[in-house]
This record gives C-alpha cells, sequence and structure tokens, in this order.
C-alpha cells in the first residue's frame, strides 16, 4: 500500500501542470458548492429570522390593489385602511387580542447639528408587544400619549446612533421631526437588517399624533399588526378580521377583498419549505460540478494510462500484480481529487468570508461545517468513481503487448 502511494504521488508530480489543470474542475466545483451552499443558508437564517420576528401569532393587514383606467397597482396601493376599522376588529374578533395601526411616511429628522432623513413610523400602543421589539432605553409611549397626540416619540437604534453621538443619553431630549418638536421617551435595541427594511432607521411616533401632525391629517392606514390569541386560532382568527373588514368596507359577496392578510407563520413554513427547494436545487448543481471534475479526472487518467503503457508492461514484467497496477492509478486520481477537493473547499471558505461582503455586503452567509466536510467526502467518492475505469483498464493490459507499444 505504501508503496503504491508513493508511486501514485510520483506519477502525479511527473506531470505537475497537466495535474493541476485536471484538479482546477474539481476545485471549482468544489468552491462553487462551499459558497453555494454559504448564500443558501444565509438565504434561508435570515428569512427565518424575520419571520420569528414577526411570531407565529402575528397577521399583517394590507390595502389592496388601486385601480385605474384598467390598470391594477401593487398590493397596498389602496386606500381602503383606516384607523376607525381598528375598534371594530377588536369587538367583532374574539380571537384577536391586540392590533396595531400603522402608517409612515419619509422625513427629515433633527437634534442639534445632526440630521437624517428616515422613515417616521406612526404606530399604536400595542405595536411593541405584537412585533416583540426590545427597549435599549427609556420605555414605549402609552395608551393615553396615543388618544391624546403627544409629541413623543422612540428612535430605532440606527437613527439614535445617528442623532446621539458617542452613545450620548437621549431619553428626554427633544428632536425635529419635519420641523415640529418630539420628545424621545424611548430607544429600541438593535434589530438588524436582513429584510426588506431596516426597522433600525426608524422613529416610532403614536398613530393618532403621526396622522394629525405628519401624515396628512387623514385617518388612512398602510398597514395594520394583530396579535390573535394563540397559533391553534390563526387561521380563525384570519376568517373573523375577513368578515369583519368586508362588513366595514360594505364589499358584496360578488366582489373580491379590498385588502389582503399576510400571515407570518404560513410564510415562515413556505420560507422552509422554499428554502429546502433551494438546497436541493443546489445539491443537483453540485453534483453536475463535481461530475465535470470527475469526467475530466478520467480523461486525463485514461491518457496517462495510454502514455505510460511501456512503464505499465515492463513493471508486470517484473512481478508486479494486477492489484498494485490498480491501486497506483487508483491513487493516482485519489490523490488528484482529493487535493482538489482540499484547494475547493479553502477556496470556497475563503471567498465566502472576505471576497462576498466586499463585493455584495447586503448577501447574508452563514458557513457550517457540514458542508465543508460532505464537499471533501465527494471529492473522494469522484475519485474513485471515476479513476476507477482508467485504473482497471491498467491493470489488464498484456505484459507482452505493452513491451510492443511504442
Amino acid at each position: 500500500m505504501k508503496a503504491a502511494f508513493i508511486a501514485a504521488i510520483r506519477g502525479v508530480a511527473t506531470n505537475k501542470l497537466r495535474s493541476l489543470l485536471t484538479m482546477l474542475g474539481v476545485i471549482f466545483g468544489v468552491a462553487a458548492v462551499i459558497v453555494a451552499v454559504a448564500l443558501g443558508q444565509g438565504s434561508r437564517d435570515a428569512a427565518l429570522r424575520r419571520f420569528q420576528r414577526l411570531g407565529t401569532t402575528t397577521l399583517t393587514v394590507l390595502p389592496g390593489r388601486q385601480s385605474r383606467n384598467g390598470v391594477s397597482f401593487a398590493f397596498g396601493s389602496a386606500s381602503t385602511l383606516k384607523i376607525d376599522d381598528v375598534p371594530f376588529l377588536l369587538r367583532g374578533c374574539p380571537d384577536v387580542v391586540a392590533v396595531s395601526p400603522e402608517q409612515q411616511k419619509f422625513e427629515q429628522v433633527k437634534y442639534g447639528d445632526q440630521n437624517t432623513n428616515t422613515t417616521v413610523f406612526g404606530c399604536g400602543p400595542d405595536f411593541m408587544q405584537i412585533r416583540r421589539f426590545d427597549l435599549a432605553a427609556g420605555r414605549f409611549f402609552t395608551r393615553s400619549e396615543d388618544t391624546s397626540r403627544r409629541p413623543v416619540c422612540v428612535l430605532g437604534w440606527t437613527v439614535y446612533t445617528t442623532l446621539f453621538l458617542n452613545n450620548a443619553p437621549a431619553v428626554g431630549r427633544n428632536i425635529y421631526i419635519n420641523g415640529q418638536n418630539f420628545k424621545v421617551v424611548g430607544v429600541f435595541a438593535e434589530r438588524g437588517g436582513g429584510g426588506f427594511v431596516n426597522e433600525d432607521d426608524r422613529v416610532y411616533v403614536p398613530i393618532r399624533t403621526g396622522l394629525q401632525r405628519l401624515f396628512g391629517g387623514e385617518n388612512l392606514l398602510s398597514s395594520m399588526s394583530v396579535e390573535g390569541r394563540s397559533e391553534e386560532v390563526m387561521q380563525r382568527a384570519q376568517d373573523e378580521i375577513t368578515e369583519v373588514l368586508r362588513k366595514r368596507h360594505n364589499i358584496p359577496d360578488s366582489k373580491p377583498n379590498d385588502f389582503i392578510i399576510f400571515n407570518a407563520g404560513v410564510a415562515a413554513q413556505n420560507s422552509r419549505d422554499q428554502a429546502e427547494d433551494f438546497q436541493q436545487l443546489i445539491s443537483y448543481l453540485a453534483a453536475v460540478a463535481l461530475i465535470v471534475g470527475g469526467i475530466g479526472i478520467m480523461n486525463i487518467m485514461l491518457v496517462s494510462v495510454t502514455e505510460r503503457t511501456r512503464e505499465i508492461g515492463v513493471r508486470k514484467a517484473i512481478g508486479a500484480k494486477r492489484r498494485n497496477i490498480l491501486l497506483q492509478f487508483l491513487l493516482e486520481a485519489v490523490f488528484i481529487s482529493l487535493t482538489g477537493g482540499i484547494i475547493g473547499v479553502i477556496m470556497g471558505v475563503l471567498f465566502t468570508l472576505y471576497a462576498l461582503p466586499y463585493l455584495k455586503p447586503q448577501w447574508e452567509t452563514a458557513l457550517t461545517v457540514p458542508p465543508l466536510f460532505l464537499a471533501f467526502g465527494f471529492s473522494f467518492l469522484v475519485g474513485i468513481f471515476f479513476g476507477f475505469y482508467p485504473a482497471m483498464k491498467a491493470s489488464k493490459l498484456n505484459p507482452i503487448d505493452a513491451l510492443r507499444y511504442e
């Protein structure tokens, strides 16, 4: 075994350039697999984090489509949800425990010499409970502050660090939103990105304060966050909301809803299913990449067997057995494949850790150990599978015919 291993290394080292070129297929195939798996895992984790923040007992109600001259716009473009809908939902939906009416607008926010343009997000006093936010300082605004339309606000972490340098205390200070004075009563803990919106880059104000002072004086809502009684009754809660809003909006049975309901629990399951489908696709691509690399190894090994026919004949003539020849050429194929696999794993890890964050900082990745060992194991199997036929061909050569080969 040791002699066969040494002979295999010498055989590979004799044609360094050809061996390297043969490895390239495996190297790039394995590296691509590592990067793709890291991206797929990162995307899945980011999506699941977003839905976990919402929770499996959270529903989001959005306005429906707006149609004009036969053209339908995106969901959320219609003006169908109003703050007056909220008490009807609380009274008419037994499986709903809390509702936060919401509206938002992009505004300039100033404190002293610092200013930033950010989203001012109006919400109800139950918003923090429904969306599971944590406070870094201060408190959330109260129901009485909302009903009395008090000019108070809670800062998202990004807005806080932008306006208040060096982590200066913000609670109790006054900031200006669109030129109007608001008192800071709290600062939310950092939630991080990983979504379509940055919840840290917001200023949160009582919904009635926002509607009166910032959002044009109308009672229209951009969304409503709803908390159900338990995970088991979420479908029933969704049906109750649908029934109440259709009745409130006087929608006849023949017409579709003028709103849509987004179920975080269902979305989380769909996200998991999509992630599994994506991982399967990645597995197929990995198999194709490694098969291509394996075919390259087989081709080169067949060429090597042909070129070394006389060498094989000499070895057989002086007593080498079939299994010795088989083992040597099989080890050469495995050595090329494993070396390519090791280099590919290293390249894939380095590219994921250092190149991707620089090239695409918005992409999330997640490197775990099992895919690395899996890629390494596949490299070994590729060497065995695609090296076996050339090795068998070499071992079956007739020594007399081999010695006559020119």
